[in-house]
Formats: structure tokens, sequence, C-alpha cells
């Protein structure tokens, strides 16, 4: 009989690509982690397709089956189809290249702020004993906007409110009375 001898022909197979956070806003990040069937060599982000931001350079600390990065989304988008896909261009330590990819699953982002779009009084020349309506647009839905918010002179403002999720916010101006 032969000395013993050992076989591996099978390729690295990539277990999961994972997005920690799979809604990034502004000012987060995501550490996306990469975990492979065995330990895997020559693994770096050209082995990677991303869009909408960057990642760090990917390393392992259990030599070389887990690879995790650092994921910052680009600064003013809205996408909501996002994925990360794991190419071919690596092999396990016995030299077997890897045969097949895979992708995490989908991730949004939402890094571009809200902007105040308008800021309209109904009436623009009040007398005594009138009011105005006070509409503020916003460029897309917000929350937790409130009287707090904003500031006015010469009256007071009833309580803002919206009735088509966010977008749009009213409220009464009462003036003061006896001023010019």
């Amino acid at each position: 009989s032969t000395v013993n001898y050992t076989i591996d022909t099978k390729e690295p197979v990539v277990s999961s690509v994972v997005m920690a956070d799979s809604a990034l806003k502004v000012g987060e990040t995501s550490t996306l982690t990469i975990t492979f069937s065995e330990a895997v060599t020559g693994f770096d982000n050209s082995d990677l397709t991303l869009a909408n931001g960057t990642l760090t350079a990917v390393a392992s600390a259990d030599g070389g089956v887990t690879w995790t990065g650092t994921f910052t989304p680009t600064d003013d988008i809205e996408d909501a189809t996002n994925v990360i896909a794991v190419a071919t261009g690596y092999s396990d330590l016995a030299g077997n290249a890897a045969l097949v990819g895979a992708s995490t699953a989908n991730y949004t982002i939402d890094t571009k702020e809200p902007v105040v779009s308008s800021v309209v009084m109904a009436d623009s020349a009040l007398k005594v004993g009138e009011t105005s309506t006070l509409t503020i647009t916003f460029s897309e839905a917000v929350t937790s906007f409130d009287n707090t918010d904003i500031t006015l002179a010469n009256g007071t403002l009833s309580t803002v409110a919206s009735a088509d999720g966010g977008v749009t916010w009213t409220g009464t101006f009462t003036p003061t009375d006896d001023i010019e």
C-alpha cells in the first residue's frame, strides 16, 4: 500500500453574505460579513461588486473562513434595490478555485435628507379678526416635526398636523392683536 495521501477537490463555497443593517440612513455604516465553507486565500475587495457606497478592505480574523468590512453608503441618494455580489477570484488553501459566487439580500439606502420645498401663508395681508393657513411642504415624509421646529413672530400658530403621512403640514396662524 502507499503512504497516506490527501485529496481535496472540493471548491470553496460562499456560505453566506450578510449586511448587518439592511436599511441604511444618513450617518450609518454597516458591517458586511462573508463566510466561506472553508478558508480561502486571494480574496479581497476586487472579488466584490457593490454600488452606492464604499467598503473598507475586507479582512479575516479566523484564517480566511469569515471576512468582514465596513460599508459606508453614498451621501444624498435613495435606492431601494442594492446588493453586494461576491465573484470567484479566490481559491481554498489547497488551490481549488471557487466556481460560484453569491450576494447579499437586498438592502435599502436613504441618505437623502428631507428638504423644505415650500412654506406658504394662504393670506399674506391679515387684518383684524382674520387668520391664515400656514402650509409647509417637504421633499419627502418627515417624522417628529412640530411647532418647536417653527419660528414665527407677531402671532400664534395652532399645532401643525399632517394628513398625508408627513409630507405636507398645516396649521392656523392667528396674528397678534393691535399691531401693524
